[in-house]
């Protein structure tokens, strides 16, 4: 869980320190061990440790969201790991945890990952001065990518030039998955952006278009920046936090670009994420998930979005996508 080496000592000797005076840290730190233990041992019955994770990881969720409405001073870094430990059970806990009605989908599962991280951005913005003379190594974790913290703001204008970000050069990139990621770019202004706009006609749908394609243009920007990021491990999770809560909400309302959005960011789940014990597999997840939402929507019928659907499966290890006939179903 370490993504930067001076998370290191805080992680193996501040925070279980911290842990016997906070119950809700130690019930974070018992239950990703619980759950490490049930998808790494070979034990016979290992798995009824996703369980015991699962127990402790619902008391402790019950404390720390209780804390949210009064956090105290000192506490703000260990809810800030705490949110991190979440993170690792949301991805990482089977899609059946009990009865039909506890099973979460691949889609869910991301779902809830970026509320938790939007939950997680206001504890940064609550405790901004504390974080950053916390125990925890959060300057050094910033500076791996950001030039001005006390002006970082994941809604600025998406342009490369001027932001406080250092970012990863998309030259770094083979031309494979920039043609991929200018797909997302001609999908959005496909669908959602200015002569879609003048074909609407209205006042109103023309601002909402218009909010729309830069919701959209802003959250293909922060999974460009992804793509190209290969020095801070982890760093693909932080796209829910700087693609923000309209991304989210889209996510969540199964909107085609945004969820088209989604399948791309799969690919890093899948290249990133693959190697970690609790996301293992969770990309391919959501790439078949999504390409099953995605055969019937207006999405479908394009060149390019067939194209990325294609492009997706192929990277992630899936057979071809079968399309469904769309003008034949609409004629039926």
């Amino acid at each position: 869980m370490v993504g930067i080496p001076e998370e290191e000592s805080y992680l193996s000797c501040v925070m279980p320190r911290e842990a016997l005076k906070h119950g809700f840290l130690l019930d974070g730190i018992f239950a990703v061990a619980a759950l490490d233990i049930a998808r790494s041992s070979e034990e016979p019955d290992a798995t009824r440790y996703e369980r015991i994770a699962l127990e402790y990881y619902n008391r402790g969720s019950a404390t720390f969201r209780a804390l949210l409405t009064d956090i105290p001073p000192d506490t703000y870094h260990l809810m800030f790991v705490f949110a991190t430990a979440a993170a690792v059970m949301v991805l990482g806990l089977p899609q059946g945890t009990g009865d039909s009605e506890d099973e979460m989908s691949a889609v869910g599962r991301i779902i809830t990952l970026a509320d938790l991280f939007s939950g997680t951005l206001l504890i940064v913005n609550a405790g901004w001065d504390k974080l950053v003379d916390a125990p925890y190594p959060f300057r050094e974790a910033l500076s791996a990518k950001v030039n001005s913290p006390e002006i970082l703001d994941p809604n600025c204008p998406v342009e490369r030039e001027g932001l406080p970000y250092r970012l990863a050069s998309l030259d770094l990139l083979d031309d494979e998955i920039k043609m991929a990621l200018a797909r997302l770019d001609s999908v959005n202004d496909e669908l959602h952006g200015p002569a879609q706009v003048a074909e609407e006609g209205q006042e109103a749908a023309d601002g909402r278009a218009r909010s729309v394609h830069e919701v959209y243009r802003l959250a293909i920007f922060w999974l460009k920046e992804n793509f190209a990021e290969r020095a801070v491990k982890g760093y693909f999770l932080s796209f829910f936090s700087l693609a923000g809560q309209d991304f989210a909400a889209a996510m969540k309302n199964a909107e085609p670009v945004a969820l088209f959005i989604l399948l791309h960011w799969a690919v890093e789940l899948d290249s990133e994420g693959g190697g970690q014990w609790w996301s293992k597999g969770l990309g391919r997840q959501l790439v078949i998930q999504i390409s099953d939402i995605l055969q019937s929507s207006q999405l479908a019928l394009m060149p390019d979005g067939r194209d990325g659907i294609a492009w997706v499966r192929q990277r992630v290890g899936l057979p071809p996508w079968c399309q469904v006939d769309m003008s034949t179903s609409s004629i039926i």
